[in-house]
């Protein structure tokens, strides 16, 4: 009996022996692979971020683009771009891109197996920013490399008010259209009084208060005053009455 138990013993003891044994098998086979693959891996990224690896050969340049050059683009973008297809860091060539004043929005990405394709979306100027900048329909100023676009009317302000201006601008702009008069500039000075000026000679003075409802008063009395003659100079800083100075003659309503 003793024989038995002795035997059973060695045999439990055995097994144990193996399961351990294949366990240790299993665990430095495990790491053999784990660091082939990690040795496979760091050989393959080191080959595909080489530069020489695929290089990127062609930029091209999508949008419709009215002010801004391909070429402009191109060289802006050169120093991002010398790097191979999979190495290439696209917000570099975003961040390149964005530092021309004319480009609103830009998305960069890569087409196999060696090209960097840029969308890019230019800015829309609706108007003059003083003497040399420009502004957009948000309000957002930008200064422009080249010469300023011909024909756009000028708003003048601080530029902590360009939002405030951009509007005023949009919503009078349609009204005064249908009357066949179109804004020249708009100007808001410090002490926040506001004036415009027509492209036929026509100046308004609306002063600091109530804007709105000076200039819809205006709209809604312009054909009776044109009838009468033809105004030079109108001010709109009376509660009740308007003023109106005329090119041959002067005279109120």
């Amino acid at each position: 009996m003793a024989k038995a138990i002795n035997k059973k013993v060695a045999q439990k003891t055995r097994k144990k022996q193996e399961r351990s044994e294949m366990i240790a098998r299993s665990v430095a086979f495990g790491l053999f692979a784990f660091f082939m693959l990690a040795f496979a891996y760091w050989q393959l990224h080191g080959w595909l971020i080489n530069p020489a690896t695929l290089p990127v050969k062609v930029v091209r340049i999508d949008g419709e683009l009215k002010y801004l050059q391909k070429a402009e683009l191109e060289n802006a973008v050169a120093g991002v771009v010398s790097g191979g297809f999979f190495n290439i860091d696209l917000k570099s060539v975003m961040n390149k891109a964005h530092e021309l004043p004319w480009v609103e929005e830009v998305s960069v990405k890569r087409i196999w197996p060696d090209t960097v394709v840029m969308e890019i979306r230019e800015r829309e100027a609706i108007a003059r920013w003083g003497d040399k900048h420009l502004v957009t329909g948000s309000g957002e100023i930008f200064l422009p490399n080249e010469l300023l676009p011909e024909g756009l009317p000028v708003l003048i302000g601080m530029d902590d008010r360009s939002v405030e201006v951009v509007e005023l601008f949009k919503r009078e702009k349609p009204r005064f259209a249908r009357l066949g008069l179109k804004i020249a500039t708009l100007h808001v000075n410090k002490r926040g009084a506001w004036s415009i000026a027509f492209d036929n000679g026509l100046h308004i003075a609306i002063g600091r208060m109530d804007i709105k409802n000076r200039l819809r008063r205006l709209a809604d009395n312009f054909v009776a005053i044109s009838q009468r003659g033809n105004p030079e100079y109108i001010d709109l800083r009376y509660r009740y009455g308007i003023a109106v100075s005329w090119k041959k003659s002067k005279g109120a309503v």
